[in-house]
């Protein structure tokens, strides 16, 4: 009986064909899907005070913002997080939840602050921090949250011992696989590199990575060994692109600067760290930019009205490269006695222009 055999082949082919199609074109709306807003004021979201609290919510609100990012700090002895910050952290998921956001939780440790020798990285070092996010995972277990980072600006001296790359990969394996046995089904970003090396103090990211990683300039394998062979593991693949002298459009040199102007290429690079499997390749596919901003004052200030126009720039850049989320960092200047400021409202509450153009961006 040939015709009905070609006939049933024929028909399984369209279905398959027509099955190949549906896949594409949720692949195709996935990558169309709009990019998520962030916000972060740690100050604000973690306060104890009722109108601080209140303030960063209803703007968060007005603002349509789907994600907040909070740290909590580890001083590199802790074993379990600190039952106020646990605390602070569940009151914030439930703040998020009235907002129609979801906090993602990071980790701010800068363990090698003021050293003069590196710090050396122990097995003792590496438990301490298995448990204490281990703990975090467990405390957290129940809320909603985006998910987890694992580790802040491991490319800068004070977060980490630029000597010792390799062993931060450990590391953040080590938090990866905490977070994953205390809370399975939240997703854990990894990277979340300092942007440029602007002083001795820190090394281009993309030179960290090959560095950490194992790679040469063509991402391949520098030798056969154990330590060369570690995959960064995570479900996403967070980075941060401030840059305060340059347009959000201009390159950088060096490439391996992952300023947004070199957004194109720090796409292209941890997309090769991908497919040369030392991340894993739904890490490579899933950016998100977690620090961004301009600051107000200083010698790195960027005048309001131009913060503001690059800022929108910066927004219609990112979503075309497919980046997943982007997040603004800090609502409102601190005082004058904090370094860093890079609110979009003044110490006294005023808008900037800055703070109008995030509201509208969608």
């Amino acid at each position: 009986m040939p015709y009905p055999l070609r006939r049933t082949r024929g028909v399984l082919l369209i279905a398959l064909v027509a099955a190949l199609l549906l896949v594409a074109g949720a692949r195709d709306a996935a990558a169309r899907a709009p990019m998520v807003k962030g916000l972060q004021d740690t100050r604000l979201v973690m306060s104890d005070v009722q109108a601080d609290r209140d303030l960063f919510w209803r703007k968060a609100r007005s603002a349509r913002v789907g994600r907040v990012r909070v740290l909590v700090s580890w001083d590199g002895r802790a074993t379990q997080v600190a039952p106020d910050v646990a605390f602070r952290v569940r009151r914030a998921a439930d703040d998020a939840a009235g907002a129609d956001a979801q906090l993602v939780v990071g980790i701010y440790a800068a363990i090698n602050r003021g050293r003069a020798v590196p710090r050396r990285i122990t097995g003792t070092l590496m438990s301490r921090f298995s448990k204490f996010t281990a703990s975090m995972g467990t405390e957290f277990a129940d809320l909603p949250l985006a998910g987890y980072l694992t580790w802040n600006e491991p490319n800068f001296r004070s977060m980490w011992p630029l000597n010792q790359p390799r062993t931060w990969v450990r590391m953040s394996n080590v938090a990866y696989r905490s977070f994953k046995r205390a809370d399975p089904g939240t997703k854990v970003y990894v990277g979340e590199p300092a942007p440029n090396a602007r002083t001795s103090n820190a090394v281009e990211p993309g030179t960290f990575f090959r560095r950490a990683l194992c790679l040469d300039s063509r991402y391949r394998s520098l030798n056969r060994s154990r330590s060369c062979r570690t995959t960064l593991l995570g479900d996403g693949f967070a980075i941060h692109t401030h840059d305060f002298f340059k347009g959000p459009t201009t390159r950088r040199t060096p490439a391996e600067a992952w300023t947004m102007g070199n957004l194109k290429g720090a796409m292209r690079q941890i997309r090769a760290l991908g497919r040369a499997g030392r991340i894993t390749r739904k890490a490579s596919r899933n950016v998100h930019i977690t620090e961004f901003a301009y600051r107000t004052h200083g010698s790195a200030r960027t005048p309001d009205a131009r913060a503001a126009r690059w800022l929108r720039q910066a927004w219609n850049f990112a979503e075309r490269e497919g980046v997943a989320s982007m997040t603004w960092y800090q609502l409102q200047d601190p005082g004058p006695s904090e370094e860093w400021r890079s609110g979009m409202l003044t110490t006294s509450g005023r808008e900037l222009r800055t703070w109008r153009t995030f509201r509208s961006l969608r």
